[in-house]
C-alpha cells in the first residue's frame, strides 16, 4: 500500500504514539469469511461486482455483490447486567431483574452503551456505562487462542459472547468507570499475525480518541493470547499501551512452537517402546517429565493435555478446523474456496515469510543436534543406551510437501508426517532424520517482531498468573519467568518493569486484576513503581503467601528457593532438558563436534560411554550437538 507510511503517522499523530513500530497497512487476505451475520450484525456491505471476498445476497438468496472488507454501518447496542450476565437492554420495556450501579453518588439501571462497528476488516466494540460516567482511562481488552487467518472472528458483547472470566470482570471494570475496548482482530483465536493485530489496535484506540476524547492511560488486559499481544505491542509499538495486566503470558508465539514441537515427536517414541515392552518406563505417563521436563500425571502429560491440537493446527498444511468448511457452505462460496489454502502460522503470514513456487512458507522449527534427554542422563535417570536410542529414533517432521492430514484418531501424533527410521533402534542401524530450520524463515520472525527480545518493555507489567500445573494446562508457569529472563538478558533495567503475581485458583483472577489495575495507576501517576508493583503469590482467595524481590529466588538464579517458588513449582520443557535456557529463544542452536563434547564436560563424569556406544553418538549427530552457550544461530 503506498500511502502506508503516511497512515501509520497519521495514525499515531491521533493517538499519540510517538511512533508506530512495525504496524504498517497489510495485504487482504483471501479467502476471507465476514461473520458479521453470525454476530447478529447482517451481512457485511457490499464493496465490489468482482466475486472478490465474501458474497451477500437479498432476501430472494440473489447475489448482490461480494464484501472483501467485511464492513458493516456502525450502530449502538445497549445491554443491563443481572447480577451473572449481561442481556440485550430495551428502555421502552425495562426488565424487572436489572441491577443498579452507583454514578456520582446516585443509584442508577446497570445499562452499558456498546459501539459496533468494523476497523480493518475486523469487529470492534467501546462499552460504557450509560449514562456516561468514564474516568478517562480506557481498557484495551485482548483475547487468545490459536488461529489461522481466513476469517473475521466475531466481537464481544454481541448475542452474549462474553466468556466466564469476561462476565466476571466486565461489570467490575464498567462500575468503576473504566471504558472498555476491543477487536475480534485482536483475538489470537483469529489470527496470530502481530503485524496485523497491532495495525488493528492501532485503528481502533483511534476510532476511540475520535470520538469520546484521548485517554488518561491506556491499560491492556488479556489471557494467553491477549497477555502474548502486550509484550508484543510493548515492544513494537511503544505508547500504545501505557500498561499491562498479561494474564497466563506466553513471552510470544512463535518461539512457543519450538519446544511444542517435539512433544508429537517425544511422545510418539513413547508410544511405541510402551507398545513394544509394557513394562518400558515410558508406559508410565509420569515419566515422560523426565525428558519432556512439562509435569504429567498417572494418565496423561502437558505435552498431550495441553499441546496436543496446537501443532497439527500451526504446522500441517492440510489439517484445515472442520468449522471453515462448514462455514463456507453457510454463506454461499464455492466449494473449492480454501483449496489452495495451506493451513499453517507461517503460510497466515506469507506476506512476512514469503513462499515457494508451490505456495508453501518456509518454516523455522529446527532439531538438528538436540540432545532429547540430556538432563536426565546427566543425572543418572535414564542410561546411555536409552538416551541414544531416543535421539537415534525421535526423528524430525518432514517438509510442506509431503505433509499429509491428520488423523487425530488413528494416529494421535501425526506420526505419518515424522521422519522415521525402522532400524533406528539398532545401533549399526540408520538414526532417524532431524529436520533443518529454514534459516531466513528465522530472521524474518526476528525482524517482524514476532519474537519477543526483551530489549524493550518501556511500560509497567502485571504478568498475573493462575497455577494451572496440576491440570497439565499448556498456560504452563515457566512462561513468566521466561519473559523475565529475556529482559534480565536483553535490557536488565527493562526487567524492573515486571512483576509477577501467581494465584492458586482461576477463580480468583477477577479479584487480582482488580487488585492489579491501582496498582498500575498508581505507578503511572508517580512516575515510579509504586511499594506493591513488586513480586507477590497467593493462596486461596485473599491469602497473600509472600510479596517481595526475593519470593521467586531459586527459579532464575541459584539461591534458595522463595517462598512463592516453594509455593507454585515451575517445570520445564524438551529444550531445557536438552540444555537450553528457560528464555526458550534458540530457533537453531550453533553447533560443536561430538568429540569436542565429550571432552568438554557436556556429559559429566559419571557418564562413561562404549567405544560402540561413542560410534552411534556420532551416527546420531553428523553435524554436531546443540551448543547453548552461543546464541542462536537464526537470529540476525
Amino acid at each position: 500500500m503506498a500511502d502506508s507510511r503516511l497512515w501509520a503517522a497519521g495514525t499515531a499523530a491521533l493517538i499519540g504514539l510517538a511512533a508506530c513500530g512495525q504496524a504498517w497497512a497489510q495485504p487482504l487476505q483471501q479467502p476471507f469469511i465476514c461473520r458479521t451475520e453470525e454476530a447478529g450484525l447482517g451481512q457485511p456491505l457490499v464493496d465490489n461486482q468482482q466475486g472478490i471476498g465474501h458474497p451477500v445476497f437479498d432476501a430472494d438468496r440473489k447475489l448482490l455483490g461480494h464484501s472483501q472488507h467485511c464492513n458493516i454501518h456502525t450502530r449502538v447496542l445497549r445491554f443491563y447486567y443481572n447480577g451473572s450476565r449481561f442481556k440485550t437492554y430495551d428502555a421502552a420495556d425495562p426488565p424487572s431483574d436489572m441491577r443498579t450501579v452507583a454514578v456520582n453518588g446516585a443509584k442508577v439501571p446497570f445499562v452499558v452503551r456498546v459501539e459496533v462497528g468494523s476497523i480493518n476488516r475486523f469487529l470492534y466494540t467501546i462499552a460504557m456505562l450509560e449514562p456516561a460516567a468514564w474516568n478517562r482511562k480506557l481498557v484495551y481488552w485482548m483475547r487468545g487462542g490459536v488461529g489461522i487467518g481466513h476469517q473475521q472472528g466475531i466481537p464481544m458483547w454481541v448475542n452474549e459472547r462474553l466468556n466466564s472470566s469476561e462476565r466476571l470482570l466486565m461489570p467490575k471494570l464498567l462500575e468503576q468507570g473504566y471504558a472498555v475496548a476491543s477487536s475480534s482482530g485482536n483475538e489470537t483465536g483469529v489470527h496470530y499475525n502481530m503485524l496485523l493485530a497491532a495495525q488493528t489496535a492501532l485503528l481502533t484506540k483511534a476510532r476511540f480518541v475520535e470520538a469520546y476524547g484521548k485517554p488518561q492511560a491506556t491499560i491492556g488486559i488479556g489471557g494467553s493470547g491477549g497477555a502474548v499481544q502486550q509484550y508484543m505491542f510493548a515492544q513494537n509499538q511503544p505508547g500504545l499501551l501505557d500498561a499491562g495486566i498479561a494474564i497466563q503470558s506466553y513471552p510470544d508465539m512463535v518461539t512457543q512452537t519450538i519446544p511444542i514441537s517435539d512433544c508429537p515427536l517425544l511422545g510418539q517414541y513413547f508410544k511405541e517402546e510402551a507398545e513394544r515392552n509394557p513394562a518400558s518406563l515410558w508406559a508410565k505417563w509420569r515419566n515422560h517429565t523426565l525428558i519432556q521436563g512439562m509435569n504429567a500425571s498417572d494418565s496423561s502429560t502437558e505435552c498431550i493435555a495441553g499441546w496436543r491440537m496446537a501443532m497439527p493446527t500451526v504446522l500441517n498444511p492440510v489439517y484445515k478446523d472442520p468449522k471453515f468448511d462448514a462455514g463456507a457452505r453457510q454463506y454461499g462460496y464455492p466449494s473449492s474456496v480454501f483449496a489452495h489454502v495451506k493451513w499453517t502460522h507461517w503460510n497466515d503470514l506469507a506476506e512476512v515469510y514469503g513462499a515457494d513456487a508451490a505456495g508453501y512458507a518456509p518454516i523455522p522449527i529446527d532439531n538438528v543436534g538436540v540432545q532429547y534427554g540430556l538432563a536426565a542422563l546427566a543425572q543418572g535417570r535414564i542410561g546411555a543406551e536409552e538416551f541414544l536410542r531416543i535421539n537415534a529414533c525421535v526423528g524430525g517432521w518432514k517438509e510442506q510437501a509431503e505433509f499429509v492430514n491428520w488423523d487425530k484418531d488413528a494416529d494421535p501424533f501425526d506420526s505419518r508426517n515424522m521422519k522415521r527410521s525402522a532400524t533406528c533402534r539398532d545401533p549399526a542401524g540408520t538414526p532417524s532424520p532431524r529436520r533443518a530450520g529454514d534459516l531466513a524463515a528465522m530472521q524474518k520472525a526476528y525482524a517482524s517482531g514476532h519474537v519477543f527480545t526483551g530489549q524493550r518493555l518501556g511500560m509497567p507489567v502485571i504478568d498475573l498468573r493462575p497455577y494451572l500445573e496440576p491440570k497439565l494446562d499448556m498456560h504452563n508457569a515457566r512462561q513468566s519467568f521466561s519473559v523475565r529472563q529475556r529482559l534480565l538478558d536483553a535490557n536488565p533495567a527493562e526487567a524492573k518493569q515486571q512483576v509477577i503475581w501467581f494465584t492458586r485458583l482461576d477463580e480468583d483472577l477477577s479479584a487480582r486484576v482488580m487488585e492489579a489495575l491501582p496498582v498500575l495507576e498508581r505507578h503511572l501517576a508517580g512516575g515510579a513503581a509504586a511499594a506493591d508493583f513488586t513480586d507477590k503469590c497467593f493462596d486461596n482467595g485473599n491469602t497473600l503467601i509472600a510479596s517481595g524481590p526475593s519470593v521467586w529466588d531459586g527459579v532464575l538464579d541459584r539461591n534458595p528457593a522463595g517462598a512463592c517458588t516453594r509455593a507454585f513449582p515451575v517445570y520445564s520443557s524438551p529444550r531445557m532438558v536438552a540444555g537450553g535456557s528457560i528464555k526458550g529463544d534458540v530457533f537453531k542452536c550453533a553447533l560443536k563436534p561430538v568429540d569436542a563434547a565429550l571432552a568438554d564436560g557436556t556429559y559429566p563424569p559419571a557418564v562413561q560411554f562404549s567405544a560402540a556406544q561413542t560410534a552411534w553418538l556420532r551416527r546420531i549427530f553428523p553435524q554436531g550437538v546443540c551448543d547453548y552457550a552461543q546464541k542462536d544461530a537464526g537470529r540476525p
